[in-house]
């Protein structure tokens, strides 16, 4: 069986879910966000198993589950980042996992720059570090990634996405309606 880009999704999913559902068991959060990584998860192994019909069917309620609990979803990355925020030490040095989750990274550009600026290079840094994964598989699996273009196009589409919210979350914080 060929590996398909389909399956790394599947497995990118997965671990997200899994991810989730630690942090959520852990840290008693909502597991909204494992439903919706499950959810995905579920979409592509129906994609990769039976006709693409019942993937996208599926992809589709996922996508419209996700639209309509986006409210949710915001609320509790407003919980999470109201947590870092007052975990947090200014002090303490950057652990290279902040890079990537983004939270603690986040809150520091804030302090620093404000709301716009610091969704603007957590953003810029989202998308540099995504476009280098893309660019290290295409070379590594050239005919999996062969569309190369679109991929970054729609990358690129979901991190003016995550600025947007970021950007959104980070000036309800500040304007003091983190308490909501």
């Amino acid at each position: 069986m060929d590996i398909t880009f389909f399956h790394f999704g599947a497995l990118f999913f997965g671990l997200v879910a899994l991810y989730n559902l630690y942090s959520a068991h852990k840290y008693g959060e909502s597991y909204l966000p494992v439903i919706v990584g499950t959810m995905m998860f579920i979409s592509l192994v129906l994609i990769i198993i039976f006709p693409w019909q019942y993937g996208y069917i599926a992809f589709m309620l996922t996508a419209i589950f996700s639209v309509t609990k986006y409210r949710r979803v915001h609320d509790i990355n407003k919980k999470k980042m109201k947590r870092y925020m007052d975990d947090s030490k200014n002090n303490e040095s950057l652990k290279p996992i902040d890079y990537f989750t983004g939270w603690k990274l986040l809150h520091r550009l804030n302090k620093k720059y404000g709301p716009n600026k610091a969704s603007l290079i957590n953003s810029f840094f989202m998308w540099v570090f995504g476009i280098l994964l893309i660019c290290i598989s295409r070379y590594m699996w050239p005919d999996i990634f062969s569309n190369l273009r679109y991929i970054a196009f729609i990358m690129t589409l979901v991190v003016l996405g995550f600025y947007w919210q970021n950007k959104k979350l980070l000036e309800s914080l500040d304007s003091g309606d983190a308490s909501k």
